[in-house]
């Protein structure tokens, strides 16, 4: 059945085919003497219809979504596991219910339930301060490292921020447990006290673990959270996963993907690196919604502290309320429901998943694009929330499916136009500076930031291309020793300028020394 092109009449169809679910079940319960379905039931497996058939019209439109999974459970029953589309855009992979998609930012609500559980064993207490950690640590004023705890670090009330840590961890490459009392102590700023989402409170947290037992937060997670939950297809360490199950990330830029590979494992971080399946992200809602493990760990206590509100949030639409947060999950009320709910989001992948204690019931979405995405995805949560709950969420489907097609449009018309804009502005002196492969010899070679390390600049297939850590960007030539600096055509140029002796460069404010020439055969010279 097509829904987005068919006007009101389709819609009508789509409620029919949706009510039509509760009364296959009831025919089925009759002819076979099964148990008859109760009125929950029949309204989650409904909504679990409607967002299918959503999903399917909207994947149908050009740059909406290579693939997508799709999990709904209600008690012991999955009533969605769509998991449909490519893998890679432009390959022949496609992909099920045991592919691996990037969580993002959720990997935040399994690090709370790590951080519970070693609370109750003793390994590392949420009242520990990070004196106790580092003595030795000093951090901006006012921000005291003898009254933040690692319940402050996970529910984001350290008072601290940082771009340093967020760039490296997030792009570059890991930072060594060991280095956090430095970078910190160079790094962070203060900030107003109270509740503010970030990433830095989790990263600092597992740099904490690992000082304080000499394991990574990769491996206590494995062993009390993943291996004890049973979830197998969980994974914090992409070179683990199986390569043939692995999936993209893309961005759309009007007419093609622009596809991104799996992150590597330095850049599976604490605060967003995990990659999970249909399967897994299916248990993981069951074990969260019933706080209860098939082995007995995590245990009950850690499943409650996990997901217990500590502070006060505000992340708000108007509709769709977030008024608290746990050590990883936000609290929330939509149609007087409250829910536990955790989104993530990195270049080409958006997530989100939501719980209904009240209910029973569950939703998990992942789509391996960023095309206007981030919307949609809170639109077909407010829809599962209000129609499981009783509610008649199908105009605000219709809606959605309706809009979404202008709302991509105008995303990548917002793109284009940056990029456009960008690059027009005087200082790039109309890109007209067209270097042969000997006058760009001397821009080629290693540079230092002490700030972010080791920068590589080489000669590539289309011009100048830089490496840093992780990193990739591409250099296009604007005037004499002036380059745009850009990850991906979607990217608006940055400057990037060499000094007139080309020993040191300019990017984002950031300087880079060089230490190495580069010949042109691609080896260096000290």
């Amino acid at each position: 059945m097509r829904i987005g092109a068919v006007g009101a009449g389709g819609w009508v169809g789509l409620r029919k085919t949706a009510c039509g679910v509760g009364l296959a079940l009831l025919a089925t319960a009759f002819a076979t003497g099964a148990r008859e379905p109760d009125a929950a039931e029949v309204r989650v497996r409904a909504a679990a219809e409607d967002i299918r058939a959503a999903l399917q019209e909207i994947q149908r439109t050009p740059g909406s979504f290579p693939a997508v999974s799709a999990v709904v459970v209600h008690g012991d029953d999955t009533p969605l596991r769509f998991v449909h589309g490519l893998a890679h855009a432009g390959s022949p992979g496609t992909v099920d219910h045991r592919s691996q998609f990037y969580i993002a930012s959720q990997t935040k609500s399994f690090l709370a339930l790590l951080a519970a559980q070693l609370d109750e064993d003793g390994v590392l207490p949420l009242d520990t301060s990070l004196a106790q950690i580092w003595p030795q640590l000093t951090l901006p004023a006012p921000a005291d490292p003898a009254k933040i705890r690692m319940s402050d670090l996970l529910s984001h009330q350290e008072g601290l921020k940082t771009d340093t840590l967020n760039l490296l961890t997030a792009y570059v490459r890991a930072v060594p447990a060991s280095d956090y009392p430095a970078m910190l102590a160079r790094y962070t700023q203060a900030r107003d006290p109270g509740f503010r989402y970030a990433n830095i409170g989790d990263l600092i947290y597992a740099a904490a673990l690992e000082t304080r037992t000499g394991r990574d937060w990769k491996d206590w997670l494995q062993d009390r959270v993943l291996r004890p939950l049973r979830l197998e297809q969980v994974h914090s360490r992409s070179s683990r996963a199986p390569a043939q199950r692995l999936v993209w990330n893309h961005r759309w830029d009007g007419s093609a993907w622009i596809a991104s590979a799996p992150k590597p494992d330095e850049l599976m971080h604490a605060a967003g690196g995990l990659l999970a399946s249909a399967d897994d992200m299916a248990a993981w809602m069951r074990a969260n919604l019933r706080r209860r493990s098939p082995t007995g760990t995590p245990s009950a206590r850690s499943f409650e502290i996990a997901q217990r509100t500590v502070t006060a949030a505000k992340l708000s639409d108007g509709e769709f309320v977030c008024d608290g947060y746990s050590l990883g999950w936000y609290s929330c009320v939509y149609r007087d429901q409250r829910v536990l709910m955790h989104p993530g989001s990195y270049t080409g992948v958006v997530s989100a998943t939501v719980l209904l204690p009240g209910a029973d019931a569950g939703f998990s979405l992942v789509m391996n694009s960023d095309s206007a995405i981030e919307g949609l995805a809170l639109e077909l949560m407010k829809v599962f929330i209000g129609a499981a709950s009783g509610g008649d969420e199908s105009q605000r489907l219709r809606k959605a499916v309706a809009d979404y097609p202008g709302r991509l449009a105008r995303t990548v018309s917002a793109r284009r136009e940056a990029v456009q804009t960008a690059r027009a502005a005087p200082e790039w002196s109309a890109w007209a500076w067209a270097p042969s492969r000997e006058e760009l010899q001397p821009y080629l070679g290693s540079f230092q930031s002490e700030r972010l390390g080791r920068l590589d600049v080489t000669q590539g297939e289309r011009g100048l291309q830089a490496r840093l850590g992780a990193m990739r960007i591409e250099l296009t030539p604007a005037r004499i020793g002036l380059f745009g600096a850009g990850k991906s055509a979607l990217d608006a140029p940055e400057p990037w300028r060499y000094a007139d002796d080309a020993n040191s460069l300019r990017w984002n404010d950031e300087v880079f020394v060089r230490v190495h020439a580069m010949r042109a055969g691609g080896a260096s010279n000290p």
